[in-house]
């Protein structure tokens, strides 16, 4: 958008985006506090994520558009098994897979034809149930014995079991030499858990493990949110933009709507993302390192049970989108939809 007169999409034209999300995270965390044994002991979780989205946008008017996400997960997660065993001993669970498709529109707030340098848009979505919540792989018990085929951890299923309801509000305003911007989407899923068995259950040593009457023996299916916000300045005449932006992600303790059983890691991580971008004619690419500096894992909501889980301190995003169609085979990409 920036150098051009009009920030928007124009009706007829698709924009087909192609983001990767890559992180790995080692680091326990219980609330704030980390958990620095877990490293000197050996015994830390070693969660890898891949996560690859497909998005197409078609925008119906100049003030409304729709999209349809298709997610590809590749992940794992291991823990050493015993945990006195150090990393040799690491049992690795992997999910692998397409997973949960969500599919919405968006409005601009306000008129486009009057509010060129800047606007505000809402967004709601539905998320399915198209990823699988029960994937499974081989591995042992906590003690490393007995390998069996079972349900891999709640974070590297390719989905959570759940219709979820999305929520969307986008923003931006040109500022003298840039764009100043911010984002948010919540996933609402009212679901309260799903039928597959939650780690604790599937690690245990007992020969039949018994189902917790606390409701944890299953996963939950729990609401999501992520939130961003920052500003952009190009450099120079080059097409590159540079950017910094304030960045938050989380899974809260209660769900917006319905029940909040079952085994989850509810818990917030803040970061720092600077980020670089090109963009000429109706290709863009860009690509940013969230940096985190705050992770709080908090406690389970039903049995107040404090646990920990591990936060990545870095996340590398990558993302390159294309425009087809419109006046004149489609316009210049739009940075801020």
């Amino acid at each position: 958008m920036f150098g051009s007169s009009n920030p928007y999409s124009q009706p007829g034209e698709t924009q087909v985006t192609l983001s990767a999300r890559n992180l790995r995270s080692t680091d326990h965390y219980n609330r704030a506090v980390e958990q620095v044994q877990r490293q000197t002991l050996g015994s830390y979780v070693l969660n890898i994520q891949h996560a690859f989205d497909l998005n197409i946008t078609r925008t119906v008017t100049e003030r409304f558009s729709v999209s349809v996400g298709v997610p590809f997960v590749a992940a794992q997660w291991g823990i050493p098994s015993p945990t006195t065993a150090g990393e040799a001993a690491r049992a690795n669970q992997h999910g692998n897979g397409i997973g949960d498709i969500s599919a919405g529109g968006r409005f601009w707030v306000l008129p486009t034809s009057r509010y060129k340098s800047g606007n505000i848009s809402a967004g709601v979505g539905v998320k399915m149930p198209t990823g699988n919540d029960a994937a499974t792989d081989v591995f042992p018990n906590i003690n490393g014995t007995n390998p069996k085929e079972k349900p891999v951890d709640q974070s590297v299923q390719p989905g959570d079991g759940g219709w979820g309801v999305i929520f969307e509000l986008q923003g931006f305003k040109r500022v003298p030499h840039g764009q100043v911007f911010g984002s948010m989407t919540y996933l609402a899923n009212p679901r309260d858990h799903n039928d597959t068995t939650s780690i604790g259950y599937n690690i245990s040593a007992a020969a039949v493990p018994p189902i917790n009457p606390d409701g944890t023996s299953y996963n939950s299916v729990p609401d999501q949110y992520l939130a961003r916000v920052g500003g952009a300045f190009p450099l120079g005449g080059s097409g590159f933009v540079g950017s910094l932006a304030w960045h938050v992600e989380g899974l809260p303790r209660y769900d917006l709507f319905g029940e909040s059983h079952g085994f989850r890691r509810p818990g917030v991580e803040m970061f720092i993302e600077p980020g670089i971008s090109y963009g000429k004619g109706r290709q863009m690419f860009a690509f940013s390192v969230p940096i985190a500096y705050y992770r709080n894992r908090f406690p389970n909501p039903i049995t107040g049970n404090a646990g920990d889980a591990t936060f990545p301190n870095y996340i590398f995003l990558t993302s390159y989108g294309i425009r087809f169609g419109g006046k004149n085979g489609g316009s210049d990409i739009a940075l801020c939809q």
